[in-house]
């Protein structure tokens, strides 16, 4: 198991949360915790569309594939993510 230290930038509230997620993990589940973490973060104040999808912020025209996992959608430490 490969742990991932990443950041998620919401540009709804303009916020960024840190995440430590198992590499192996598909970006649909990645995805689904991710929001659920954030909602649970903020007191269930914020909605977040579940079709949200993940961008990588060194693409941003880049839409990652969620049946892909973290590692082979080319998620490494330290890379930022934004949820659209």
């Amino acid at each position: 198991m490969t742990k991932l230290f990443i950041d998620v930038f919401l540009p709804g509230n303009g916020k960024t949360y840190e995440f430590s997620l198992d590499g192996s993990m598909l970006v649909g589940q990645a995805t689904v915790r991710i929001i659920e973490n954030i909602r649970e973060a903020e007191n269930n104040t914020i909605s977040i569309d579940p079709k949200t999808v993940i961008l990588s912020d060194t693409n941003l025209s880049m839409r990652l594939n969620e049946r892909m996992t973290l590692q082979a959608a080319g998620v490494r430490s330290g890379h930022k993510l934004i949820l659209v």
